[in-house]
Order: structure tokens, then sequence, then C-alpha cells
């Protein structure tokens, strides 16, 4: 992630522009080729993901005579890393699947190029618009470096409370709106013999998750950024407290799945997907994950997290993580292409494909309007869209993992009753405290 995350301001960088315009020496772009990419110079793609060479086709008709190869593999960083140690990288990457790559040790490295200049070029399909205009608010910044864009996380991953459209359906319930219609929801599917609430008590960071979309949604963006800054007193904040006894209740209430604390993750969802269960906290991978399981006519749908009441800072508040980081090595044979394929990545034809073939939405606006797709991709791209600026991020997860299952554990062990309110934000902010003075860490900082 990103250290002293500052906005970026920054223009054009001038090994890809030419030209001038009149006696001022202000430089133009060609909005068709922004970066002087030369008609027959090859393009190499390397992808953990099939869906990393779906730019290809848009790359060459732009430029016939240009070869482009994209080559995916589950063994990324074993194609990859001795490239880059030997100095001859290929000109993209798409860092996903089991064999990622450690970005971090990268940038440490100087092997990443800055792209800023791509945020900044005409985008692919509308040169009124730059290709940073044509991504949906807040998907950039989980790809800076100490105020450099080092890469593109191209998928949204979309998180909320999944259900069963046509059980609701069945028994007539009405999607919650509010934290009270939550609660009063689970009592009436208690009654209809379900186990309202399911969870992997396994990896408790969906709890954890649940929480900080709570918190966030009640007091608003300043609550996750406090706690990504490791600011004094961050886990102690009102919101948080609130949130943590919000979810408390379901507990209080009788309203969670029995066995809940020891199931993983499959087991949670099969339960779910057996109608034994009516809500699931997950993200939208939910449908790849279990597709073979997913009965006929189930209407998988996801909703957002419903906000404790009225007052709430962020009503339409979800959370939404940029994944999938596409990179560009500094030392590209042609870094000029490699950031000419990202522009086309980011074009609303492309990214329609990637959405339609690997049933994932992504960073680019608009990109999945129209498409006609399952009613579980479906409503995370409307929750997607009708969030707008109240997407919900957070980076303390990537940039300190051994706190994050700190914090993620202790929320775990208060949900299955081993600990009090007080111990729960107790035992999170002393993490947090201890982690801030420990130098041997590298700290990040957000705006």
């Amino acid at each position: 992630m990103l250290k002293r995350r500052t906005v970026l301001q920054g223009v054009l960088a001038g090994a890809f522009v030419s030209g001038c315009s009149g006696t001022t020496g202000t430089p133009t772009v060609d909005p068709d080729n922004p970066f002087e990419v030369a008609s027959d110079a090859p393009v190499e793609v390397l992808a953990g993901e099939e869906y990393g060479g779906f730019g290809a086709a848009a790359y060459r008709k732009k430029y016939p005579a240009v070869n482009v190869t994209a080559t995916a593999s589950a063994k990324l960083r074993d194609l990859v890393l001795p490239r880059f140690a030997a100095g001859n990288p290929p000109d993209v990457v798409l860092n996903s699947g089991d064999g990622r790559l450690e970005l971090g040790r990268l940038v440490g490295q100087s092997q990443l190029a800055d792209l800023q200049p791509l945020l900044e070029a005409p985008a692919w399909d509308n040169a009124d618009v730059t290709v940073q205009d044509a991504v949906l608010p807040g998907m950039l910044d989980a790809g800076q470096y100490e105020g450099s864009q080092r890469s593109v996380n191209y998928i949204a991953t979309v998180y909320g409370l999944w259900y069963s459209a046509s059980l609701f359906q069945r028994f007539g319930w009405d999607v919650p709106r509010t934290w009270p219609e939550l609660l009063a929801l689970g009592t009436e599917m208690k009654a209809a013999g379900l186990g309202p609430f399911v969870y992997a008590g396994a990896h408790p960071y969906y709890l954890l998750e649940l929480v900080l979309t709570l918190a966030v949604k009640t007091g608003g963006h300043d609550v996750m950024k406090r706690i990504d800054n490791l600011e004094d007193g961050a886990w102690k904040d009102e919101s948080v407290t609130r949130a943590i006894t919000a979810v408390g209740e379901l507990v209080k209430r009788g309203l969670v799945a029995p066995g809940s604390t020891d199931f993983d993750h499959i087991a949670s969802q099969k339960r779910f997907l057996a109608s034994k269960a009516g809500l699931l906290p997950c993200g939208n991978w939910l449908e790849n994950e279990m597709k073979p399981l997913i009965p006929r006519n189930f209407a998988l749908t996801v909703t957002g997290v419903p906000p404790l009441d009225g007052s709430s800072a962020l009503a339409r508040g979800l959370h939404v993580a940029a994944t999938a980081p596409y990179l560009v090595p500094e030392k590209a044979k042609n870094k000029a292409g490699g950031l000419e394929y990202l522009r086309a990545m980011l074009s609303k034809d492309v990214a329609t494909q990637v959405t339609e073939e690997s049933n994932q939405l992504t960073i680019v606006r608009g990109a999945a309007d129209g498409l006609e797709i399952g009613t579980a991709l479906r409503s995370a791209r409307d929750l997607l869209t009708a969030a707008g600026d109240q997407v919900i991020t957070w980076y303390f997860a990537d940039w300190y993992p051994d706190f994050a299952t700190t914090a993620a554990q202790t929320t775990g062990q208060f949900l299955a009753g081993g600990l009090q309110l007080s111990e729960w934000t107790a035992r999170i902010q002393a993490a947090a405290d201890k982690l801030k003075q420990d130098k041997a860490v590298t700290k990040y900082h957000r705006d």
C-alpha cells in the first residue's frame, strides 16, 4: 500500500509526451497514442488470471502490426521474479491468483513504473475524460506507495450481507433498512426454524469486517482513517463501540446459527445455501466460489450492512476493496506499450468483457451497466453504483497483517462470549498502541 498517502496532481511525464503548442513549449498529447507507442513494438503480458489478457484484442485492433502475447499462469511469482532480477521483466503484470508477488518489496527496489501518466492520459474510449475520471471513486488509493501510483487494482470486491431472495419472498420478509429492522427480521427467521445469522468462526475477519463497516457508516470516513493511521484511542471511538455493541446483540438475542464459532468459510456457506441460515456476511466472490452448490432458483442476493439508525453519516456506505493489481515494470522493454495496454484494460468495452466472462466487477465506471447478469453480481453492482462517494475502504489489514489478525481473533472471541465489551476494546487498542511504538515496523499513513 502507500506510505504518507497524498493526493496526486501529476501530469504526463515528459518521456511519454511529444510536440509543442505554438511557442509556449506546452506539451501536447495525441489522445489516440498518448505514450507514443511504436506501432510495431511487441507487448508481453503475464497474468495470474485469464482475464489479464482481455485487452489484447483491443490493442491489436488499434495497432494491427503489434504482436501482443498474454500468458496466464498460477505460478506467476515463479515466472516473474527471476525476470525482475535479470532486468528483463514483461511489459505488464496482473498480480493475482495464488502466486502473487510482494509488491512492497518491488516498490522498494524501484522495480515498478509510476502509473500517474496513465491516469492523466485520455481514456481509451472517450478522449474528453482522463483514465482517472473513468474509474470509480476511491478505487485507486490501494495502489499508491509513498505518494506514487505503482499499481492499478482492477477488480472491485463488494462486501455485504447475503440472502436468498426466493426465501425472503416465500416468507414475506423485507430486506432490513436499519439495524433494529435486522434484529426484528432475525427474530422472525428464528421463529421459522432458521439460524438467522451464520458466520465463519474459524475466519473471524468476516466479523471484524462487519463491525468496521457498521462503525464507518455510523461515524463517517474519519473513523476508519484514524484506525488506519494508528491514532491514539481510535478503537475507543463512540462509533466503533456502538458497532461492536450492535453486532453483539445478535448473540444476546440468540440470532446466531449454532456452530458458527467453529465453522470455516465453506461450512458456513454450505449451511447458508441449504437455507438453514438466513444471512451471511461475505464478499461477492461467494457466487464464483460456491457456484456448483447454489440451488436452482435460490436467487443469491447481497444487501449492504444496514445503518444503526437514520442519523448515520454514510447511509449508503458500502465496503469495497480494490484487488488484482496491474503493474508496469520500470525496466520493461516496452514500457510505453505497457501503459497503453492498461489504458485498453481500463476501457469500458474491455471491462465489460471481464465482468461477463469472469463474473466479477471492475473499477471502471458503468462497465457492468445493462448487462444480463445473475442476481448475485447484479445486486453487488447496484449497491456499488448507489454507494457513489460513500465507498468504505481500509488498509491496516494489508499494512499490518499481524495486528489485523489480533483484531479479528479478539472479535471472534467477543462474539463467542469469551470477552466483555470493555475487554474487546482494551485488547485491540493496546495492540494498536504497541504496534505504533514498534520502530521495527514501517508505518503508513492515509489522508
